[in-house]
């Protein structure tokens, strides 16, 4: 028997002697029925898909928020390349390296022009001048001792003297008064003769 698009059979195997009729798939019923299990392949590869992409964006979120510090990098792996030119100055180099770059001096360049005359400076102090030689004698008798003077001129000092005898290598002795303006010399005569003492003073204006 069918009905629509299913047919109805006859069961031969009920003990009851009653008639029982069973279903039998028509070609329709079994075309839809490969249409839905198309339909279920066909979309297992798709969630399976969309699952792949959740976990590579999850993934590539993790990526982007990690930090690569300098105990990730292996030494000796960054190479010039990898720096972007201009960006690293002198305070990222050790002062040993910064001072090897520097060369060797360059020779001298040429004398400038010369500078303007300065003021003039003042005037210093006065020197000595009027230099002279003073000069006095005086006899000394025999195993006799004696004395010279010499004195300066007015106006000027004395600045040094000396004193000696004529006759004989004996020691004289000179002194220079504390107003500087004469000098006196000292000696004794070991001899049975008489002897000559003389002072030179040297004198001159001191201002």
């Amino acid at each position: 028997m069918h009905i629509g698009a299913v047919d109805f059979r006859e069961s031969q195997d009920n003990p009851d002697g009653a008639v029982v009729w069973f279903s039998v798939p028509t070609h329709t019923e079994e075309d839809m029925l490969r249409s839905s299990l198309g339909t279920v392949r066909r979309g297992i590869p798709t969630i399976a898909i969309a699952g792949a992409l959740v976990v590579a964006s999850a993934t590539s979120g993790a990526t982007a928020a990690l930090v690569i510090t300098g105990k990730q990098i292996k030494d000796n792996t960054v190479t010039t390349k990898d720096i972007k030119n201009g960006t690293l100055t002198t305070k990222d180099l050790k002062s040993s390296t910064v001072t090897a770059l520097k060369g060797a001096a360059g020779p001298a360049g040429p004398a400038g022009p010369a500078g303007a005359a300065g003021p003039a400076g003042a005037a210093g102090a006065a020197g000595i001048s009027g230099y002279q030689i003073v000069t006095a004698s005086a006899v000394i008798a025999a195993n006799d001792a004696g004395a010279v003077r010499g004195t300066c001129p007015a106006g000027k000092k004395v600045l040094s003297a000396a004193g000696e005898l004529t006759g004989a290598y004996t020691g004289t002795a000179v002194d220079l008064d504390l107003s500087a303006t004469y000098a006196t010399a000292y000696a004794e005569n070991y001899f049975d003769t008489a002897d000559t003492l003389t002072i030179d003073v040297v004198c001159a204006v001191v201002n």
